[in-house]
Protein backbone atom coordinates (compact mmCIF):
# COMPACT_ATOMS: atom_id res chain seq x y z
CA UNK A 1 0.00 0.00 0.00
CA UNK A 2 0.87 3.73 -0.30
CA UNK A 3 2.01 3.63 3.69
CA UNK A 4 4.95 0.78 3.30
CA UNK A 5 8.23 1.86 4.06
CA UNK A 6 10.94 0.34 1.90
CA UNK A 7 14.11 0.31 3.68
CA UNK A 8 17.55 -0.11 1.76
CA UNK A 9 20.53 -0.77 2.66
CA UNK A 10 23.44 -2.01 0.58
CA UNK A 11 22.38 -5.25 -1.35
CA UNK A 12 20.01 -6.06 1.56
CA UNK A 13 16.38 -4.49 1.43
CA UNK A 14 13.08 -4.61 3.68
CA UNK A 15 9.47 -3.33 3.10
CA UNK A 16 7.90 -2.82 6.63
CA UNK A 17 3.71 -3.20 5.67
CA UNK A 18 2.12 -3.13 8.63
CA UNK A 19 2.25 -0.98 12.26
CA UNK A 20 5.20 1.98 13.30
CA UNK A 21 9.56 1.21 12.46
CA UNK A 22 10.97 -0.06 16.19
CA UNK A 23 13.88 1.56 17.52
CA UNK A 24 14.83 5.13 18.32
CA UNK A 25 12.21 5.03 20.82
CA UNK A 26 10.19 6.28 17.97
CA UNK A 27 7.29 3.98 18.64
CA UNK A 28 7.27 4.88 22.59
CA UNK A 29 6.83 8.50 21.24
CA UNK A 30 3.83 8.23 18.78
CA UNK A 31 1.76 6.06 21.67
CA UNK A 32 2.13 8.70 23.90
CA UNK A 33 1.31 11.49 22.00
CA UNK A 34 -1.71 9.60 20.40
CA UNK A 35 -2.45 8.89 23.96
CA UNK A 36 -2.31 12.99 25.12
CA UNK A 37 -4.65 13.30 22.59
CA UNK A 38 -6.93 10.91 24.12
CA UNK A 39 -6.35 12.58 27.37
CA UNK A 40 -7.21 16.06 25.95
CA UNK A 41 -10.68 14.74 24.60
CA UNK A 42 -11.70 12.94 27.96
CA UNK A 43 -10.78 16.04 29.65
CA UNK A 44 -11.91 18.71 27.82
CA UNK A 45 -8.83 21.60 27.39
CA UNK A 46 -10.23 24.29 30.35
CA UNK A 47 -9.94 21.18 32.73
CA UNK A 48 -6.76 19.45 31.53
CA UNK A 49 -5.26 23.23 31.68
CA UNK A 50 -6.76 23.06 35.34
CA UNK A 51 -4.97 19.45 36.05
CA UNK A 52 -1.77 20.40 34.19
CA UNK A 53 -1.29 23.62 36.09
CA UNK A 54 0.47 27.01 34.58
CA UNK A 55 3.76 25.72 32.31
CA UNK A 56 5.79 27.22 34.11
CA UNK A 57 5.28 25.81 37.82
CA UNK A 58 3.51 22.53 36.96
CA UNK A 59 1.04 20.81 39.43
CA UNK A 60 1.98 17.77 41.17
CA UNK A 61 0.61 14.52 40.47
CA UNK A 62 -3.35 14.23 40.99
CA UNK A 63 -2.70 17.84 42.78
CA UNK A 64 -4.49 21.25 42.19
CA UNK A 65 -3.59 25.02 42.36
CA UNK A 66 -6.07 26.04 44.53
CA UNK A 67 -9.50 24.69 46.01
CA UNK A 68 -11.61 26.64 43.84
CA UNK A 69 -9.74 25.16 40.48
CA UNK A 70 -10.35 21.71 42.11
CA UNK A 71 -14.05 22.14 43.07
CA UNK A 72 -15.62 24.22 39.57
CA UNK A 73 -15.74 20.88 37.12
CA UNK A 74 -17.23 17.73 37.67
CA UNK A 75 -13.97 15.47 37.17
CA UNK A 76 -11.97 15.85 40.43
CA UNK A 77 -9.13 13.59 39.60
CA UNK A 78 -8.02 11.81 36.32
CA UNK A 79 -5.38 9.29 35.69
CA UNK A 80 -4.84 7.14 33.08
CA UNK A 81 -2.80 3.82 33.10
CA UNK A 82 -1.17 2.79 29.24
CA UNK A 83 -5.23 2.29 27.83
CA UNK A 84 -6.92 2.16 31.07
CA UNK A 85 -8.73 5.29 32.36
CA UNK A 86 -9.35 6.16 36.02
CA UNK A 87 -11.61 9.19 36.65
CA UNK A 88 -13.75 10.86 40.00
CA UNK A 89 -16.33 12.62 39.27
CA UNK A 90 -18.37 14.44 42.20
CA UNK A 91 -21.77 16.05 41.07
CA UNK A 92 -24.24 18.15 42.69
CA UNK A 93 -27.78 16.70 42.68
CA UNK A 94 -28.77 19.36 39.71
CA UNK A 95 -25.49 18.12 37.84
CA UNK A 96 -26.62 14.22 38.28
CA UNK A 97 -29.93 14.99 37.61
CA UNK A 98 -29.45 17.34 33.53
CA UNK A 99 -27.08 14.55 32.96
CA UNK A 100 -29.34 11.49 33.85
CA UNK A 101 -31.89 13.58 31.87
CA UNK A 102 -29.66 14.36 29.16
CA UNK A 103 -28.76 10.22 28.55
CA UNK A 104 -32.48 9.64 28.69
CA UNK A 105 -33.80 11.71 26.02
CA UNK A 106 -31.23 10.36 24.02
CA UNK A 107 -31.58 6.14 25.17
CA UNK A 108 -35.05 6.47 26.51
CA UNK A 109 -35.69 3.43 28.90
CA UNK A 110 -39.29 2.75 30.05
CA UNK A 111 -39.24 -0.64 31.16
CA UNK A 112 -36.11 -0.17 33.49
CA UNK A 113 -33.75 -2.57 31.79
CA UNK A 114 -30.61 -0.28 32.68
CA UNK A 115 -30.49 -2.44 35.33
CA UNK A 116 -29.95 -5.09 33.39
CA UNK A 117 -26.18 -6.15 32.68
CA UNK A 118 -24.85 -3.31 34.34
CA UNK A 119 -21.69 -4.58 35.87
CA UNK A 120 -20.56 -5.40 39.59
CA UNK A 121 -17.30 -6.24 41.38
CA UNK A 122 -18.59 -10.04 42.22
CA UNK A 123 -15.48 -10.71 43.62
CA UNK A 124 -16.65 -9.03 46.99
CA UNK A 125 -19.63 -10.44 49.63
CA UNK A 126 -22.99 -9.37 48.58
CA UNK A 127 -23.53 -6.05 51.07
CA UNK A 128 -20.30 -5.06 49.70
CA UNK A 129 -20.68 -4.39 46.06
CA UNK A 130 -22.84 -1.83 44.19
CA UNK A 131 -26.08 -1.69 44.91
CA UNK A 132 -27.71 -1.44 41.87
CA UNK A 133 -30.74 1.65 42.65
CA UNK A 134 -32.49 3.04 39.61
CA UNK A 135 -31.09 6.24 40.22
CA UNK A 136 -27.56 5.06 40.56
CA UNK A 137 -27.69 2.88 37.36
CA UNK A 138 -28.79 5.37 35.35
CA UNK A 139 -26.48 7.92 37.04
CA UNK A 140 -23.56 5.14 36.06
CA UNK A 141 -24.60 4.80 32.20
CA UNK A 142 -25.07 8.58 31.81
CA UNK A 143 -21.44 9.44 32.61
CA UNK A 144 -20.14 6.62 30.69
CA UNK A 145 -22.38 7.72 27.84
CA UNK A 146 -21.42 11.16 28.09
CA UNK A 147 -17.20 9.95 28.22
CA UNK A 148 -17.56 7.72 25.30
CA UNK A 149 -19.38 10.24 23.29
CA UNK A 150 -15.72 12.45 23.64
CA UNK A 151 -14.11 10.30 21.52
CA UNK A 152 -13.96 9.74 17.91
CA UNK A 153 -14.37 6.26 16.61
CA UNK A 154 -11.93 6.65 14.44
CA UNK A 155 -9.46 7.47 17.29
CA UNK A 156 -10.67 5.28 20.29
CA UNK A 157 -13.45 3.22 21.76
CA UNK A 158 -14.62 2.76 25.22
CA UNK A 159 -15.88 -1.01 25.71
CA UNK A 160 -18.72 -1.44 28.04
CA UNK A 161 -18.44 -5.46 29.19
CA UNK A 162 -15.01 -4.18 30.28
CA UNK A 163 -15.64 -1.22 32.06
CA UNK A 164 -16.86 -0.30 35.20
CA UNK A 165 -18.76 3.09 37.16
CA UNK A 166 -18.96 2.87 41.05
CA UNK A 167 -21.46 5.05 41.94
CA UNK A 168 -21.18 6.41 45.88
CA UNK A 169 -24.54 8.07 47.10
CA UNK A 170 -26.65 7.23 50.01
CA UNK A 171 -27.47 4.17 48.87
CA UNK A 172 -24.33 2.84 48.33
CA UNK A 173 -21.55 3.54 50.69
CA UNK A 174 -18.24 1.78 48.97
CA UNK A 175 -16.45 3.42 46.39
CA UNK A 176 -15.38 0.10 43.99
CA UNK A 177 -12.59 -0.09 41.47
CA UNK A 178 -9.44 -1.88 40.34
CA UNK A 179 -6.10 -0.71 39.12
CA UNK A 180 -2.88 -2.47 38.16
CA UNK A 181 -3.89 -5.73 39.75
CA UNK A 182 -5.82 -4.65 42.82
CA UNK A 183 -9.00 -4.94 43.38
CA UNK A 184 -9.76 -1.68 45.71
CA UNK A 185 -12.80 -0.94 47.98
CA UNK A 186 -13.02 2.38 49.78
CA UNK A 187 -15.65 2.44 52.52
CA UNK A 188 -15.92 5.97 54.48
CA UNK A 189 -15.45 6.07 58.67
CA UNK A 190 -18.77 8.12 58.36
CA UNK A 191 -20.32 5.02 56.48
CA UNK A 192 -18.68 2.38 58.56
CA UNK A 193 -21.13 2.64 61.64
CA UNK A 194 -24.09 3.22 59.09
CA UNK A 195 -23.64 -0.23 57.46
CA UNK A 196 -22.84 -2.04 60.78
CA UNK A 197 -26.60 -0.18 61.81
CA UNK A 198 -28.27 -2.10 58.97
CA UNK A 199 -27.02 -5.00 59.58
CA UNK A 200 -23.86 -5.65 57.20
CA UNK A 201 -20.59 -6.54 57.35
CA UNK A 202 -19.31 -2.98 57.95
CA UNK A 203 -15.42 -3.86 58.36
CA UNK A 204 -13.89 -1.94 61.20
CA UNK A 205 -10.86 -1.82 58.88
CA UNK A 206 -8.14 -3.41 61.14
CA UNK A 207 -7.95 -6.50 59.15
CA UNK A 208 -4.42 -6.99 57.15
CA UNK A 209 -5.64 -6.46 53.49
CA UNK A 210 -6.36 -2.90 54.19
CA UNK A 211 -4.70 0.60 54.35
CA UNK A 212 -6.71 2.56 56.83
CA UNK A 213 -6.88 6.79 54.84
CA UNK A 214 -6.17 9.30 56.62
CA UNK A 215 -6.22 13.49 56.04
CA UNK A 216 -2.71 14.42 55.38
CA UNK A 217 -3.19 17.68 57.67
CA UNK A 218 -4.36 16.73 60.78
CA UNK A 219 -4.54 13.15 60.19
CA UNK A 220 -7.80 12.30 61.21
CA UNK A 221 -8.75 8.60 59.82
CA UNK A 222 -11.27 9.45 57.04
CA UNK A 223 -11.83 5.58 55.22
CA UNK A 224 -10.33 2.30 54.84
CA UNK A 225 -9.24 0.83 51.92
CA UNK A 226 -9.71 -2.99 51.50
CA UNK A 227 -7.74 -5.27 49.04
CA UNK A 228 -7.57 -7.94 47.05
CA UNK A 229 -5.97 -9.24 44.20
CA UNK A 230 -8.23 -8.73 40.77
CA UNK A 231 -9.10 -12.10 37.87
CA UNK A 232 -6.15 -10.53 35.54
CA UNK A 233 -3.57 -10.42 38.09
CA UNK A 234 -4.37 -14.25 38.92
CA UNK A 235 -4.68 -15.16 34.87
CA UNK A 236 -1.26 -13.63 34.63
CA UNK A 237 0.17 -16.10 37.26
CA UNK A 238 -1.53 -18.81 36.17
CA UNK A 239 0.00 -18.14 32.85
CA UNK A 240 3.34 -17.25 34.21
CA UNK A 241 3.15 -20.95 35.67
CA UNK A 242 1.91 -23.08 32.69
CA UNK A 243 4.79 -21.34 30.60
CA UNK A 244 7.09 -22.50 33.11
CA UNK A 245 6.13 -26.05 32.66
CA UNK A 246 5.53 -26.23 29.04
CA UNK A 247 8.76 -24.73 28.63
CA UNK A 248 10.65 -27.57 30.49
CA UNK A 249 11.45 -29.86 28.40
CA UNK A 250 14.23 -31.75 29.27
CA UNK A 251 15.52 -29.22 32.06
CA UNK A 252 16.97 -29.95 35.77
CA UNK A 253 14.88 -30.02 38.09
CA UNK A 254 17.37 -27.47 40.03
CA UNK A 255 16.38 -25.06 37.35
CA UNK A 256 12.34 -25.43 37.76
CA UNK A 257 12.49 -25.08 41.18
CA UNK A 258 14.16 -21.87 40.78
CA UNK A 259 11.78 -20.65 37.77
CA UNK A 260 8.93 -21.44 40.43
CA UNK A 261 10.57 -19.54 43.25
CA UNK A 262 11.19 -16.55 41.15
CA UNK A 263 7.51 -16.58 39.92
CA UNK A 264 6.32 -16.72 43.63
CA UNK A 265 8.82 -14.71 44.98
CA UNK A 266 7.53 -11.58 42.28
CA UNK A 267 3.74 -12.68 43.18
CA UNK A 268 4.24 -12.23 46.64
CA UNK A 269 6.22 -9.14 46.38
CA UNK A 270 4.02 -7.17 44.34
CA UNK A 271 0.90 -8.11 46.05
CA UNK A 272 1.74 -8.36 49.91
CA UNK A 273 -1.16 -8.50 52.15
CA UNK A 274 -3.79 -8.55 48.90
CA UNK A 275 -2.94 -12.25 48.80
CA UNK A 276 -3.72 -13.29 52.23
CA UNK A 277 -7.36 -12.06 51.66
CA UNK A 278 -7.80 -13.30 48.16
CA UNK A 279 -9.03 -17.13 48.63
CA UNK A 280 -9.16 -17.93 44.81
CA UNK A 281 -5.61 -16.53 44.59
CA UNK A 282 -4.28 -18.66 47.42
CA UNK A 283 -6.21 -22.06 45.89
CA UNK A 284 -4.24 -21.37 42.88
CA UNK A 285 -0.77 -21.35 44.26
CA UNK A 286 -1.82 -24.68 45.60
CA UNK A 287 -2.69 -26.05 42.80
CA UNK A 288 0.57 -24.96 40.72
CA UNK A 289 2.81 -25.81 43.61
CA UNK A 290 1.41 -29.36 43.11
CA UNK A 291 2.07 -28.64 38.82
CA UNK A 292 5.53 -27.79 39.62
CA UNK A 293 6.17 -30.65 42.34
CA UNK A 294 4.98 -33.35 40.05
CA UNK A 295 6.95 -32.09 36.85
CA UNK A 296 9.78 -32.47 39.25
CA UNK A 297 8.72 -36.41 40.41
CA UNK A 298 8.51 -37.03 36.99
CA UNK A 299 11.87 -35.96 36.09
CA UNK A 300 13.22 -38.41 38.45
CA UNK A 301 11.13 -41.28 37.38
CA UNK A 302 8.84 -41.77 40.34
CA UNK A 303 6.24 -40.32 42.16
CA UNK A 304 5.85 -42.56 45.56
CA UNK A 305 5.62 -40.07 48.61
CA UNK A 306 8.43 -41.83 50.31
CA UNK A 307 10.92 -40.41 48.47
CA UNK A 308 9.33 -37.06 48.31
CA UNK A 309 8.42 -35.78 51.54
CA UNK A 310 7.42 -32.47 51.74
CA UNK A 311 10.58 -30.92 53.49
CA UNK A 312 12.54 -31.93 49.99
CA UNK A 313 10.68 -28.67 48.50
CA UNK A 314 10.98 -26.26 51.06
CA UNK A 315 14.56 -26.72 52.51
CA UNK A 316 17.91 -25.08 51.25
CA UNK A 317 20.05 -26.13 48.89
CA UNK A 318 22.89 -26.53 50.65
CA UNK A 319 20.52 -28.80 52.74
CA UNK A 320 19.77 -30.91 50.79
CA UNK A 321 16.90 -29.55 49.23
CA UNK A 322 15.43 -27.71 45.96
CA UNK A 323 14.82 -24.43 47.40
CA UNK A 324 18.27 -22.06 46.85
CA UNK A 325 19.33 -19.66 49.56
CA UNK A 326 18.94 -16.80 48.04
CA UNK A 327 15.26 -17.21 47.39
CA UNK A 328 14.33 -18.04 50.98
CA UNK A 329 16.35 -15.02 52.43
CA UNK A 330 14.16 -12.70 49.61
CA UNK A 331 10.85 -14.14 50.43
CA UNK A 332 11.68 -13.97 54.12
CA UNK A 333 12.42 -10.19 53.74
CA UNK A 334 9.28 -9.90 51.24
CA UNK A 335 6.90 -11.63 54.30
CA UNK A 336 8.70 -9.09 56.70
CA UNK A 337 7.94 -6.12 54.82
CA UNK A 338 4.00 -7.13 54.70
CA UNK A 339 3.84 -7.54 58.01
CA UNK A 340 5.79 -3.96 58.34
CA UNK A 341 2.84 -2.41 56.03
CA UNK A 342 -0.02 -4.34 58.18
CA UNK A 343 1.19 -3.68 61.82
Amino acid sequence: GKNNVNINFKDMNHINGYGIIRGLQFSSFVFQYYALVVDLLVLGLTRASDIAGPPRMPNEFMQFTDLATEQRHPIRLYCRYVDQVHILFRFTDEEAKDLIQRFLTENPDPNNENIVGYNNKKCWPRDCRMRRIKHDVNLGRAVFWEIQNRLPRSLATMDWDTSFVSVFSKDNPNLLFNMCGFEVRILPKIRQQMTLDAGGLGSTGHGEACWRLQNERNKELTATAYLRVDDDGMKKFENRVRQVLMASGSVTFTKIANKWNTCLIGLMTYYREAVIHTENLLDLLVKCENKIQTRIKIGLNSKMPSRFPPVVFYTPKELGGLVVKLTVASLTSGLVCLTTLTS
